[in-house]
């Protein structure tokens, strides 16, 4: 043998070993060092976690009504979806569910990062469909039915505003809460408290651990971890009452359509309890249903009326003379008058040299103190007060009650913050707008502003805390939350003075005052009554302000009826039939 040729043979038999190591090593690599590795991803090819949807809290009134709870349901999901059957599976599922072929191929892509978690498709879907889409199995690889918890409001509209309503998580909360464990399809909440209190009402998800075929069908479950149901909520709020509110708003404006006033169509109601700050009843008019809001959330957008804003904590108004409360404790408390000064109302007076201003109608109600000029709402005695006050002291005031400033609700989101017309709010403002100032017009005041303001006469000068949210209690029964009444301000007026004012307000409701038909109540109704111009052609808003019983608070009552008219004509019926039915002596059970 040539030596080349020994030469060749020696390098092709060392090339061969080396290989041959290289490809023992590797084999060792895969076999031992990487073993546990493939080993779970082998298993993965097999093993599915699917996730078990907790149940959500429910939400109930301060008597145990339920006012937010949970049914069963199903959802259509797509695991380990067969590519090559892709775009049937996809079109089927597209006409049978009602859902466009690109919003569920744009769900598929989100989670290509994510192959063998399920993908759900559609939720609280009909048994009908479900009974369809079992009937193909074998024709839909990858669809899978999973049973759900769906929410459910069982009032229907009763304080839809209270509660909110759930959806779909959007792309912008999705990854800010992706981090929390929440998954793109999953359902929250998205308004009112199940927005707000989201992180009790949640609960955890268990895990359902299933062996798949290579379709993707269930073999066998492997192992369970059970859900864990999120908080209960226990509200401040008085179902009963919110229901006596809510009926007593719509009642008097279908009445005053019905008599011809066709611009009264929206309102809001709101009681408190002076006594805590507790929120017995908020009602805006009109509502929506926040068990099908999706289904109609264009004819909710359409509406005029826009019954998806909470008119209570967003609606912003003028308060006419429910605001003549301000002047009068200002006057008081500032000694420009006492409890015995008088004032002569002649009908007309001018003010600043050429100001001419006028009682409503032009009425002469003669010489009067404060409780007199609160009871009969005369604008001369307030014109008066407004003139010696100045602007600067009367918004001081103004701005004590919580005018012009949020109240401190933080149960739910979006309440505005109002403006008390001033000086400081505009460079124009003229000397004789302190006397328009006075009797309510210019501000913009919400109704919670308004509620809270008759909690402070109410119980004497304190200013609380609006809360809903008086507890959240877990699964297993333990308080994770508890909300305490809590005092923001204190105002340090003269008790006499807090008395002056409240007999006032009481002396509306006798006879010759302006909501003297609440006289004939189970229960004695101390409060001031309000009409409030606006835009021109357009009928005046009408208003209540007041609180009940009259010796011993136990609701501070707000009301406003837009474009009402008169407050007798709109926010007085609203507050009587309110006081009237939620006073009435109750008939003992048998």
């Amino acid at each position: 043998m040539s030596k080349s040729l020994q030469k060749r043979l020696r390098v092709f038999t060392f090339a061969v070993v080396f290989v041959a190591l290289l490809l023992t090593a590797r084999l060792a690599w895969l076999q031992i060092y990487k073993y546990d590795h493939y080993l779970v991803q082998a298993e993965n090819n097999r093993l599915r976690d699917l996730p078990i949807t907790a149940t959500r809290g429910e939400i109930r009134d301060r008597n145990g009504i339920s006012l937010a709870t949970n049914r069963p349901g199903f959802s259509v999901s797509l695991l380990d979806l067969d590519r090559k059957k892709a775009a049937e599976v996809i079109d089927y599922l597209s006409q049978t569910l009602g859902i466009e072929k690109e919003e569920i191929q744009e769900k598929i892509l989100k989670q290509q990062y994510k192959r063998f978690a399920p993908i759900r498709i559609a939720n609280d879907v009909s048994p009908e469909i479900v009974a369809q889409l079992e009937e193909r199995a074998m024709d839909l690889p990858g669809v899978i039915i999973e049973t759900q918890p769906v929410r459910e409001y069982p009032l229907q509209t009763l304080a839809a505003h209270v509660l909110g309503y759930v959806g779909v998580i959007r792309d912008y909360q999705y990854e800010a809460m992706k981090a929390e464990g929440y998954r793109f399809t999953d359902i929250i909440g998205q308004a009112g408290l199940e927005a707000t209190y989201e992180q009790y009402l949640r609960g955890q998800d268990g895990i359902l651990r299933v062996e798949t075929d290579r379709f993707g069908n269930r073999v066998r479950v492997l192992e369970r971890t059970e859900p864990v149901a999120g908080s209960d909520l226990i509200l401040t709020l008085d179902a009963r009452l919110q229901d006596i509110a809510e009926r007593a708003l719509a009642q008097v404006i279908a009445d005053l359509r019905e008599k011809g006033n066709t611009q009264a169509s929206r309102g809001a109601v709101v009681a408190l309890d002076p006594n805590s700050g507790g929120i017995l009843a908020i009602a805006s008019y009109p509502a929506f249903n926040p068990n099908t809001f999706f289904q109609d959330y264009n004819e909710i957008q359409a509406d005029p009326d826009k019954p998806e804003v909470n008119k209570a904590i967003q609606g912003t108004y003028p308060v006419g003379s429910t605001f003549k409360l301000v002047g009068a404790m200002a006057a008081l408390e500032e000694g420009v008058i006492t409890g015995n000064s008088r004032v002569t109302c002649l009908g007309v007076k001018s003010f600043f040299g050429r100001d001419r201003r006028r009682c409503y109608a032009g009425t002469a109600h003669g010489s009067l103190n404060v409780v007199g000029a609160l009871q009969k709402s005369c604008n001369i005695f307030f014109y008066e007060m407004g003139y010696r006050l100045g602007i600067e002291r009367l918004a001081a005031y103004a701005k004590d009650f919580g005018f012009g400033q949020v109240t401190g609700l933080t149960d739910l989101r979006g309440e505005v913050a109002g403006v008390i017309d001033s000086k400081e709010r505009r460079s124009n403002f003229m000397p004789g707008d302190v006397l328009t100032a006075t009797i309510g017009q210019g501000h913009a005041i919400t109704p919670l502003q308004l509620a809270n303001y008759a909690a402070i006469f109410a119980n004497g000068g304190t200013h609380y805390r609006p809360y809903l949210v008086d507890k959240a209690v877990n699964s297993q029964g333990k308080v994770v939350y508890e909300a305490k009444p809590e005092v923001l301000k204190t105002l340090p007026y003269d008790e006499k003075n807090w008395e002056i004012v409240r007999t006032g307000m009481e002396a509306v409701t006798e006879i010759g005052g302006t909501g003297s038909v609440l006289r004939t109540l189970p229960v004695k109704v101390a409060g001031k009554t309000g009409s409030a111009q606006v835009s021109p052609g357009k009928i005046s808003h009408s208003l209540f302000v007041g609180y009940a019983p009259a010796e011993k608070p136990e609701v501070a009552l707000a009301v406003i009826v837009e474009n009402g008219g008169l407050g007798g004509d709109g926010g007085v019926p609203v507050a009587k039939l309110i006081f009237e039915e939620y006073f009435a002596p109750q008939e003992e059970e048998a």
